[in-house]
C-alpha cells in the first residue's frame, strides 16, 4: 500500500480536498497554485453520478461510480479520453487507502466546481452539489421509475395501501447513507427572499365570490407602515421564519446539520374526493415515510400579540412526504414548516410557557439567542366591513360584518425599529360571509422590507 508520503504532490492535494468536503472544493484551483507546490491539473465532475473505468473505452469495467463536484487529478488526455487520479470523496466515506488510476470521458470534467445555478432544474446534479432534504425529494422523484411502477400500471396491478418495492440503485444509496448522516447546510443556497418590496401593495380587499353582494368596503384609513431603518437583522442568513422556509431554510441559519432517517417504504394511496383507485405513491423513489433530525436541535421561538418570548427546541420529527394533494383549511402556500406541536419539542428555561393555543405572531431561528424579554409588540387596526344577504330565517334582513387589517409591528430589540412586519388581511368567507385571513410576514433586512412567507385561511365543508 502506497503512503501519502510516496503520493505526487499534486495528489496530496487531492486526497486533502476529498477528506475536507465538498466545501473545501472551491478552494482545490487556489491551492494547487500556491508557489510552494507544484501546479496540478484538478478537475471537477460534472455529471450527476459518473463512470470511472478502467480503460479508455466505453465498454471497459467500471472501477469506482463518483458524484458531481467530485475532485480528480487529470493525468492525459487523449482521444477524448481523461486518465485520471481519485483518492476517495467525503461525500462517499473516508478516503481511499491509495490513489484509484481510472479513465473518464473528458467532457464529464471541468476546471470549476459546478454551482446550483448551473445544475438548474436537474435534480439528481443539484443534490450532490448542495445535499439537502428537500433536494433529497426532488432527486427521489426525478429518477426514473421502471414502466410496471409508473402510476398507469400501478392502478392495475397494486390495491390502496400495499407498499410499492423500488429497485436498489447505487447513486440513491449513496444519497440516502450520506442523509441518514447528516449534512451542514449554507444559508445563501437555502434563503432567497428576492428584491426588496413595499408590504402594502399585497393588502388587497377580496369581495364575495357571490353575486350580487356588494364589495367590501374601503379601509377607513389608509395603512401606514413604521419608520425603516436597519436594526436586527443585517444580512439574510440572521433570521429564518417557520413561515417562509422548510426544514433546510431553518438548518442553514441555525447552523445545525440535518439528517433524512427513512421508516417505511411507499405505498399506494387515493384521494377521498376521486377514489378509490390509486391517485399517488407516498414518498420519493423507494423513501415512502421519513424524519426529519437536526444536530444540534433547533431552538425555536414565538413571539406572542402581547411580546411574550416563547422558546422550544425541535430534535427529531415526522416529514410529511405524503404526496397528498392540500383540500382546504389554513395552511402555507409556499415552503413555511408547520408550527411544531409541543408534546414534539422541549420547552427552554427561562422563557416564557406559550401554549399551543396561544395567539403567536410570529416563530423563528436564529443564528444565536434571542433574549426572553427584549420583544415589543405595536398593533394598529384599520377598520373595513362587507354585507352578508339575508337568508331566512336565521337572518331575515342583510347584516354588515365588522372586521379590519391588522398591521403587527414587533421590535426584537426595543430601539424603536420594527424587524419583524406581520399584515393581517381579511375577506369574506365563500359559504358564511364570516373574516377568512391572510397574513404574510417581512423582514426588515437593513434597513429594507423582504417577503417572509404567508398563511391563508380557507372555509371547508
Amino acid at each position: 500500500m502506497a503512503s501519502m508520503r510516496a503520493w505526487p504532490r499534486a495528489l496530496c492535494i487531492v486526497a486533502a480536498l476529498a477528506a475536507l468536503g465538498p466545501g473545501a472544493w472551491a478552494q482545490g484551483p487556489a491551492a494547487a497554485s500556491s508557489p510552494q507546490l507544484a501546479p496540478a491539473k484538478l478537475r471537477y465532475v460534472q455529471g450527476a453520478w459518473v463512470n470511472l473505468s478502467e480503460s479508455a473505452q466505453s465498454q471497459a469495467r467500471v472501477v469506482a461510480q463518483v458524484p458531481a463536484n467530485t475532485v480528480l487529478q487529470q493525468l492525459t488526455e487523449r482521444d477524448g479520453w481523461c486518465a485520471v487520479l481519485y483518492a476517495g470523496d467525503a461525500r462517499l466515506g473516508p478516503p481511499l487507502p491509495e490513489p484509484l488510476q481510472a479513465h473518464v470521458a473528458c467532457n464529464l470534467l471541468a476546471d470549476q466546481p459546478l454551482t446550483l445555478a448551473q445544475a438548474g432544474k436537474d435534480a439528481a446534479r443539484a443534490f450532490w452539489v448542495a445535499p439537502s432534504a428537500n433536494r433529497m425529494r426532488a432527486y427521489g422523484n426525478a429518477l426514473p421509475r421502471p414502466p410496471e411502477l409508473q402510476l398507469a400500471a400501478l392502478i392495475k396491478s397494486h390495491p390502496p395501501e400495499m407498499p410499492v418495492q423500488y429497485p436498489l440503485r447505487a447513486e440513491w444509496e449513496a444519497a440516502k447513507k450520506l442523509m441518514r448522516a447528516g449534512v451542514p447546510l449554507r444559508p445563501e443556497q437555502e434563503i432567497d427572499r428576492g428584491r426588496p418590496v413595499n408590504p402594502l401593495d399585497n393588502v388587497k380587499l377580496a369581495t364575495s365570490a357571490r353575486d350580487n353582494i356588494p364589495a367590501v368596503a374601503p379601509l377607513a384609513s389608509k395603512p401606514v407602515l413604521p419608520a425603516l431603518s436597519p436594526s436586527y437583522f443585517r444580512n439574510h442568513a440572521s433570521v429564518a421564519l417557520l413561515h417562509e422556509t422548510g426544514a433546510d431554510g431553518l438548518t442553514a441559519v441555525a447552523g445545525a446539520r440535518i439528517s433524512v432517517i427513512p421508516t417505511k417504504v411507499p405505498y399506494g394511496s387515493f384521494n377521498r374526493h376521486n377514489g378509490p383507485e390509486i391517485e399517488f405513491v407516498t414518498g420519493f423513489w423507494d423513501v415512502g415515510e421519513a424524519n426529519l433530525a437536526f444536530a444540534p436541535a433547533l431552538t425555536l421561538y414565538a413571539i406572542t400579540h402581547q411580546g411574550l418570548v416563547g422558546a422550544r427546541t425541535l430534535g427529531l420529527r415526522y416529514w410529511d412526504i405524503s404526496n397528498a394533494d392540500h383540500y382546504c383549511g389554513g395552511h402555507y402556500p409556499g415552503k413555511g414548516f408547520d408550527d411544531p406541536r409541543n408534546d414534539e419539542t422541549t420547552a427552554v428555561r427561562g422563557y416564557a410557557k406559550v401554549s399551543e393555543s396561544a395567539e403567536v405572531l410570529v416563530r423563528l431561528v436564529l443564528p444565536g439567542k434571542l433574549p426572553p424579554d427584549a420583544v415589543k409588540v405595536k398593533t394598529q387596526r384599520y377598520a373595513t366591513s362587507w354585507m352578508i344577504p339575508a337568508e331566512p330565517p336565521e337572518r331575515p334582513k342583510p347584516q354588515r360584518k365588522a372586521s379590519a387589517v391588522l398591521v403587527h409591528e414587533i421590535d426584537l430589540d426595543r430601539d424603536g425599529v420594527a424587524d419583524i412586519l406581520r399584515i393581517d388581511t381579511p375577506s369574506p368567507g365563500g359559504m358564511s360571509f364570516e373574516p377568512i385571513f391572510e397574513w404574510r410576514w417581512y423582514l426588515n433586512i437593513n434597513g429594507q422590507w423582504f417577503p417572509a412567507g404567508h398563511w391563508v385561511d380557507q372555509e371547508c365543508t
